[in-house]
């Protein structure tokens, strides 16, 4: 690569197309090393977030905007296709990056550069409204070359589907600069933006990196068991065990004048939980809180209600006065991420703990998870037992020694749920239902990921009960709002809404892609909480089939 081509997006997406192209995660490092070892310091965070698939910091709260219509209505603009072959030949590519890259597919480069690049997703951010962001995107469009415009397509959609995540990123951060992968790892953890640890990297001082709140740290996350018994062989003695509330896992950022409430998908949920926010203030500054948004019954006061009574709050930017009023909300905490603007997340489970329990937590909205320790089957048992009698969804078990590992599922944290196996799914099709369902999107196939790295999705079976009716009307006009193709009642749609699904058994199945059928699926329910990128994989369903919860 020729010096001062470094920092055009064409010489970027070369990069990307050479990841693309390899499955082996050697050669798909060599490249992003060779690559982000050349840059300069202007354009060396802007490459590095691009290859994570953020436009911004993750502490930004920034966002373009764009989404599926404007590109669409930019591309018709464009290309002069009529919107039938349009989305037909999005059918036939399954992405909007890839189909834009084809349109497009004899331009040369434009000389586009990242700067310039990064200036466009910032005037996304600031525009007035569609029309505004719509004229930008076709501007940029109408210049860029067919990989230029490819990727910039991607970016908007934060999927760039190359094989690689940020993990990676930072891997190939630490051998570009010659620093120890932990120290990488660590700075990301503070500043929560991959671009600036790049350049601290590089300049030798991750050392300096701080904690920068209000930007998502990785949740910590449990190993599913089957029986008290499996629990009991796998955790050390005693261990504590907690109730696993039915509600929405939230980290709780506290500031000196603001606070934050970050949602599993990552999304900025504090105006929906006002109450929640309010009582925060009262804890000191600098705090990383985990816990779970949970509702309240109105009578009796302050018990946990179920999750469906949740939903009435889900989604809901504004919620008013007399929705607060009909369905309050708490917020249970249960670990502790950071204290002092420092993280805490090496100190055992037992001393993050402590530093918990020396609050005060202003009730009944602001509350500490109780806690007890126990060593034996019956134990588990008695506390899995009271835990639904209170209308949870069961139990989390904990080694008291465990550091708080973001993002990942060991085996210090062991939670048993239901006593159904359920797997979290994402809805790729719908179909107009039957009888007095006719007008609405009732039925529903739904799939796995092929693996922890493999975000290919595997059909896995359909479901039409579960849902109120109300529920199947909301989803109905997302499902809508989501489709891609049409044919007569039948929708493919985006894969973005996630179900978990309950059954009788699994068994082997020819007509399913993933191998496997579940006999008798159920909804359980809408997990507006959980990203795509968490959903099950064919290696739990392999389990499953095999017996094992």
């Amino acid at each position: 690569m020729a010096s001062g081509e470094t920092g055009t997006v064409h010489a970027w997406v070369e990069v990307a197309e050479a990841i693309r192209a390899t499955r082996a995660r050697t050669q798909k490092n060599a490249a992003l090393t060779a690559y982000l070892r050349v840059l300069d310091d202007a354009d060396l965070p802007i490459a590095a977030r691009f290859f994570a698939g953020d436009v911004f910091p993750r502490h930004d709260a920034r966002t373009t905007g764009v989404g599926w219509a404007i590109v669409r209505d930019v591309l018709l603009a464009i290309s002069g296709l009529d919107p039938a072959a349009l989305s037909e030949a999005y059918v036939a590519h399954g992405d909007l990056g890839d189909l834009t890259g084809t349109l497009f597919a004899d331009r040369p480069p434009s000389g586009l550069t990242l700067a310039e690049a990064q200036v466009f997703f910032a005037g996304l951010a600031a525009a007035a409204g569609p029309k505004g962001r719509r004229t930008l995107v076709h501007e940029v469009l109408a210049r860029a070359g067919a990989l230029e415009a490819r990727y910039l397509v991607k970016l908007l959609g934060a999927e760039l589907r190359i094989g690689l995540k940020e993990a990676q990123v930072e891997d190939a951060i630490a051998a570009a600069f010659g620093r120890p992968i932990v120290d990488v790892r660590r700075a990301g953890l503070l500043r929560g933006d991959v671009g600036e640890v790049a350049l601290l990297a590089k300049h030798d001082a991750l050392a300096t990196a701080t904690l920068s709140l209000f930007h998502p740290i990785g949740f910590m996350l449990a190993q599913p068991l089957a029986t008290p018994a499996e629990l009991v062989a796998t955790l050390p003695e005693p261990f504590a065990v907690e109730d696993k509330y039915d509600g929405i896992r939230v980290q709780a950022h506290v500031g000196a004048d603001r606070v934050v409430l970050i949602s599993r998908t990552l999304d900025d949920v504090t105006v929906s939980y006002p109450e929640v926010a309010a009582a925060l203030r009262a804890l000191p500054a600098g705090l990383v809180l985990d816990g779970e948004v949970v509702a309240l019954e109105t009578e009796p006061a302050d018990r946990i209600a179920s999750f469906r009574t949740l939903q009435q709050r889900l989604g809901r930017k504004k919620p008013s006065a007399d929705l607060i009023a009909r369905v309050p909300v708490a917020y249970v905490v249960f670990d502790l991420v950071a204290a002092d603007a420092t993280l805490v997340i090496d100190e055992p489970y037992r001393d993050r703990r402590r530093r918990l329990a020396a609050f005060e937590w202003p009730g009944p909205t602001l509350r500490l998870a109780p806690t007890n320790l126990a060593s034996e089957a019956d134990a588990v048992e008695t506390a899995f037992a009271a835990a639904r009698a209170a209308g949870n969804e069961g139990i989390v078990a904990k080694d008291p020694g465990s550091p708080y590992t973001p993002g990942r599922r060991g085996k210090t944290w062991i939670k048993l749920k239901r006593p159904l196996a359920t797997l979290d799914v994402v809805v790729t099709a719908v179909e107009r239902g039957h009888g007095r369902r006719h007008e609405v999107l009732s039925d529903y196939t739904f799939a796995v990921r092929a693996g922890e790295d493999d975000p290919t999705l595997l059909a896995v079976g359909k479901a039409y009960n579960g849902l109120t009716d109300a529920e199947i009307a909301a989803l109905t006009t997302r499902f809508e709002a989501l489709t891609v193709e049409r044919r007569g009642g039948w929708h493919r749609v985006r894969p973005e809404v996630v179900l978990e699904v309950t059954f009788d058994i699994v068994q082997p199945s020819t007509r399913h892609p993933a191998g496997f059928a579940l006999r008798f699926p159920r909804i359980v329910r809408v997990r507006d909480d959980k990203p795509v990128a968490e959903i099950d994989t064919l290696e739990r369903v392999r389990a499953l089939a095999g017996g094992t919860t």
